[in-house]
């Protein structure tokens, strides 16, 4: 007898374990004890016993079968008509369908609904005998194309689900896409002139800082709302604001110590000086170690980066309300180094001469601009006493301060209001999401009907000569009356030029707003707006676009941009923090 291998041994073990476990548990004598305590069965009386019917079998015939086989029965198929039209039908389904699969590898004719061009997750168009039939007729007329395939829909087609989704992606691009196409369209027809090609050369060159990963940039904690760049050119810095009143400063050329071996990283410092979203940073080019930043808990505070202190320049309370309500600030702008301009969410307006010390809101200095929220407003660089607005009632307003009056405020729907005197206003489609204002009386705004506007206020009377009655469009000659205001509020301003661009940044992308580069070394006045297939696009004040930067480095829409002041930088923050800078 062979010797047991160790697996059967160990089997054999656990046999004997388990017999001994069983035999401890005295499991044989309970079964013997249960085994008595039933009673065996008694045995049936015979005289007791149902009686059991008999039944008569019943004949039957034999059923047919449903279904014969014909070379059972010795019939030769082969040799039968009926066999032969099978045949003839089967040949005709295999063309035909070889002739869907060549047609469906043809170019379509014509025109066609893109509901009939839905396909199914198995690729295949749903309503594939409508294009087929359509393309069959139209290969062999080759004629009334429009006629043939066109098909509207009030024929009773209902449109799939996704098609409405495309006729939305459809208004969602920008010119900026394109901007390889048209550069190389105005090289090929000579539109395009020595200075643009040069200047879009230089900004060929620009490319992502390479010091540190992008990734590794995080100004915030939570989404950028506001940007701004420090002049300084050399020991850059750039500010960022997000949404939950955090502030990042990043020293841009300095670098955390650290070993050899290890990589870079941004040398940021993320503060707390609001409790809510941070709506504006400016930096006062006569003191540019001072950090004003805005924001919609109603307050304007000061970063001395001297002193590193954070002081309170400024709270807007709601003079109309007995309780601490504050009005959110919405924008800031220094109309000179000691004048500041605040706008507001409720459609105010405001300012507070910085060498005194602020108080508190007098409802005399609360100026009503629209009756919405004011998203962004701007100041002329070259007057301090005109202003243009945007807003979410839809329009662009341009405004003196030198003329208030509450007369001029009678298109308003609150009362007791005051009002400066309106020059000319733009109507949108959508909410106006901002406007700027550069040195040579350029506007730039764009909102959600998905256009960038830019308007010409030197095309009739300059700026500087309209008085304080002067309405956009009026003849040189005439001149209103103080008493004469209007009591709506006409759109008579009008864009010498837009430009197509997607502004549908949804819930979780900070809104687009376009700014001017605010003191251009190479003279040439540029805007910088962020596009929404991650990059940034810079146009001229003629409206040409200048440059496309992106960069597959760059994981998400840089929505809030701006440019150094000078430099022909660029920078924009991303909804998780990050930033991207073009250099």
């Amino acid at each position: 007898m062979a010797p047991l291998s160790d697996f059967e041994k160990q089997r054999q073990e656990n046999i004997q374990r388990n017999k001994d476990l069983l035999r401890s548990l005295n499991l044989d004598s309970i079964t013997e004890s249960i085994s008595r305590e039933i009673p065996a069965k008694k045995p049936v009386d015979a005289s007791k016993r149902r009686k059991t019917s008999t039944r008569t079998a019943v004949k039957r015939e034999p059923a047919e079968p449903s279904r014969r086989s014909r070379r059972l029965a010795g019939v030769k198929v082969e040799n039968s008509k009926e066999y032969a039209k099978i045949q003839a039908e089967m040949d005709a389904l295999e063309k035909k369908k070889k002739d869907i699969e060549k047609l469906k590898q043809t170019r379509l004719f014509g025109e066609f609904h893109l509901n009939d061009l839905v396909t199914d997750s198995k690729g295949e168009l749903k309503n594939e005998g409508k294009v087929i039939g359509k393309a069959e007729e139209e290969s062999v007329k080759q004629e009334d194309s429009n006629e043939i395939i066109k098909k509207e829909d009030s024929e009773g087609d209902s449109i799939e689900p996704a098609l409405s989704i495309l006729r939305v992606l459809g208004e969602k691009f920008s010119a900026g896409d394109f901007y390889d196409l048209i550069r190389e369209k105005e090289t090929k027809n000579g539109t395009s002139d020595y200075s643009l090609e040069s200047k879009r050369k230089e900004f060929d060159k620009m490319s992502l800082y390479k010091k540190i990963d992008p990734l590794d940039i995080k100004a915030t904690h939570q989404r950028i709302s506001s940007i701004a760049f420090h002049p300084a050119t050399e020991d850059r810095l750039v500010v960022a604001g997000d949404t939950v009143g955090d502030l990042g400063v990043w020293a841009v050329d300095a670098e955390t110590e650290g070993d050899e071996d290890d990589e870079a990283t941004a040398n940021v410092t993320i503060l707390k000086p609001h409790g809510k979203l941070i709506s504006k940073i400016v930096i006062p080019p006569n003191s540019p170690s001072q950090i004003l930043s805005a924001s919609y808990d109603g307050s304007v505070r000061t970063l001395d980066l001297n002193k590193l202190e954070s002081s309170e320049l400024a709270y807007l309370r709601d003079p109309y309300e007995d309780a601490d309500y504050p009005l959110g600030v919405s924008d800031i702008n220094l109309a000179s180094p000691n004048l500041l301009y605040f706008t507001t969410l409720s459609g105010n307006f405001y300012q507070h001469d910085t060498r005194t010390k602020f108080s508190s809101v007098k409802e005399s200095a609360l100026l009503r601009l629209h009756d919405k929220k004011i998203g962004s407003f701007s100041v002329n660089p070259n007057l301090p006493h005109q202003i243009a607005t945007a807003s979410l009632d839809r329009t662009l307003r341009v405004w003196d301060l030198r003329n208030v009056s509450a007369s001029n405020a009678s298109w308003s729907e609150y009362e007791s209001q005051r009002s400066p005197h309106l020059y000319g206003s733009y109507s949108s489609r959508l909410s106006v999401s901002c406007v700027d204002w550069n040195s040579q009386n350029r506007l730039v705004c764009n909102g959600y009907d998905d256009k960038i506007c830019v308007f010409d206020l030197t095309s009739g009377i300059a700026p500087e000569d309209w008085s304080d009655t002067y309405q956009i469009g009026e003849a040189p000659k005439r001149s209103r009356k103080k008493t004469e205001v209007p009591t709506t509020l006409e759109a008579n301003l009008e864009p010498f030029t837009t430009i197509k661009h997607n502004c549908q940044t949804g819930r979780w992308v900070s809104i687009l707003k376009s700014k001017w580069q605010t003191n251009p070394e190479d003279g040439v006045q540029k805007f910088a707006i962020a596009n929404m297939n991650r990059g940034i696009d810079v146009y001229d004040q003629q409206g040409q676009i200048l440059a496309h930067l992106t960069e597959d480095k760059v994981g998400a829409v840089p929505a809030v941009v701006t440019m150094h002041p000078s430099k022909n930088w660029c920078i924009g923050g991303s909804a998780s923090g990050k930033l991207y800078f073009f250099e």
